[in-house]
């Protein structure tokens, strides 16, 4: 058989010049910088006369997990500069996404001069031009698609306008690469938030958002932040870690929380002071369980018709965790989703999440419904609408008739064969020069072939497969379940990943299966 790396190669499609650039110690000089950039230039130097004047300056981000961090950022860089700045998080339930002007004409109260939109602002054209007329000034950093005519703002930072990469960022790693425009320097934490905001946002890992994770990785490591650590209740932390632990217990709070509070995650993470982080922690995993509870009893509340080519259902959530539910159908049953709930703002409509994958392009099927949409957005797999209750019927025959006419593409998962004593510590360093993984990067799945049975162990109550290989390593399964009548004569094949866990404070290698 060929070594782990050459199948590796071969599975990811690299030569060995693409695996020596993937393979490569991580640095920053590896990453564009923006301070050229002459929107940045004007940027930079309208919040320096703000700081100079002593002007009130706001931030004005966003709920869910790249909107904060964006946020958390620039009220970080404000500590640093010593200038005292204020920061906004709408709620997702008061004030919906983006300034609004009920939000802008408190803005205009308050007295502020300058306003900072991170993670929105692109699409708030009346809002910045209603600013404007009061003599406030606005920035825009932001990465949502851009409209035909942009608000006028004082200066705008955007991807496409810069124009940035090859790859699509985050704001936060936008929000990023300003504070060392404005700083002068690289802060290590700062470039942590934009990696976290890259891996939430689903950003495609390469290039220079597989360098800024890599990094975000290491000074993890290096010094420990115990903002991360403290939400991860781990000391060993990786981009698995950060995706399914530190950052759907910051989104939770968005989707949960129906006031304010959400404002407490940029203190959390902005400040310089470590007062009452401990609590907060401690609050962000209290409401991500409580919204992990809240969805299962959603699913299981539920009556799915399988034999429909979509899945349209009201799950009577916060709207907030419609999203949520349907990734989880999604999964669960390979079908285009619609997850819909009365929306807070309006009873008389439901708003919905919709998911899918490809084959199936939500944004081109929202515009064959253009006439009962209240309103519509997202991207092609990924999207949101409002509708009027009573077209709720409407939206789910169209919903299914579009599905039944573009299928989801068929899934193929194209296995790394491993062989039993391949689940070793350097086979888990040759995965690694690899990663780190996530969207349009993934994990690659092994094989393990011919297993024999009588080789595997299960627990006391044979519930879960945990065979221990020795040397700190073991092969864990929890769908795999002892067999009621078992032939130790007979063999089995186990898909999985491979990776590191820790437990208790120890860590070990583990072969996480399936039954194939």
């Amino acid at each position: 058989m060929d070594t782990l790396k050459e199948r590796l190669l071969q599975h990811y499609n690299m030569n060995q010049e693409d695996y020596a650039l993937c393979a490569r110690e991580p640095s920053f000089s590896n990453i564009p910088t923006i301070e050229n950039e002459l929107s940045v230039q004007m940027a930079k130097s309208r919040i320096e006369k703000a700081i100079a004047q002593h002007e009130k300056v706001i931030v004005y981000g966003d709920y869910d997990t790249d909107g904060v961090m964006a946020t958390s950022i620039l009220i970080r860089c404000f500590h640093l500069l010593g200038k005292a700045a204020s920061f906004f998080i709408p709620s997702r339930y008061q004030d919906g996404y983006g300034l609004t002007m009920e939000n802008a004409t408190r803005i205009a109260a308050k007295g502020y001069s300058l306003v900072i939109l991170v993670d929105n602002g692109v699409s708030c054209l009346q809002e910045v031009s209603y600013l404007l007329s009061q003599g406030i000034e606005t920035i825009i950093i932001d990465h949502h698609e851009l409209p035909s005519i942009l608000p006028p703002a004082f200066a705008t930072i955007h991807p496409d306008l810069l124009p940035y990469g090859d790859y699509p960022v985050s704001a936060g790693y936008l929000c990023f690469l300003f504070s060392v425009a404005l700083l002068g320097h690289v802060d290590d934490y700062l470039l942590t938030l934009g990696a976290i905001s890259t891996i939430s946002d689903c950003m495609p890992l390469h290039g220079h958002n597989r360098e800024i994770v890599a990094l975000a990785l290491r000074k993890i490591r290096q010094y420990g932040y115990k903002e991360i650590l403290s939400i991860a209740e781990r000391n060993f932390i990786d981009e698995t870690v950060l995706s399914m632990t530190v950052i759907p217990a910051i989104n939770a709070v968005g989707s949960m929380i129906e006031d304010h509070r959400t404002s407490r995650l940029v203190h959390y993470f902005a400040d310089l002071e470590e007062d009452g982080k401990a609590e907060t922690a401690a609050w962000m995993k209290e409401i991500n369980t409580a919204r992990k509870e809240a969805t299962k009893a959603a699913v299981a509340r539920l009556r799915i018709e399988t034999s429909l080519p979509a899945i349209t259902v009201v799950g009577h959530l916060l709207e907030g965790l419609n999203g949520l539910l349907a990734n989880r159908l999604l999964n669960e049953y390979d079908k285009p989703v619609a997850v819909f709930s009365t929306a807070k703002s309006d009873p008389s409509l439901y708003v919905g999440s919709l998911r899918s994958r490809e084959g199936f392009n939500i944004m081109e099927f929202q515009k064959s419904i253009r006439d009962i949409l209240v309103k519509g957005g997202g991207h092609a797999y990924a999207g949101g609408v409002s509708i009027k209750k009573e077209d709720y019927g409407a939206f789910k025959d169209a919903f299914e008739k579009y599905a039944f006419r573009h299928p989801l593409a068929p899934k193929s998962v194209d296995y790394v064969p491993l062989s039993l004593n391949e689940v070793t510590m350097d086979s888990y360093r040759v995965l690694r020069s690899f990663g780190p993984f996530g969207h349009d990067h993934e994990e690659p799945t092994f094989l393990i072939k011919d297993l024999p049975v009588s080789s595997l162990m299960w627990n006391r109550d044979g519930r879960f497969l945990s065979t221990e290989l020795g040397k700190g390593v073991r092969l864990l399964s929890f769908t795999y379940a002892k067999p009621s009548l078992i032939n130790f004569d007979d063999k089995v094949s186990l898909s999985g990943t491979l990776h590191l866990e820790e437990y208790r404070g120890n860590v070990s290698l583990v072969f996480r299966a399936d039954k194939a």
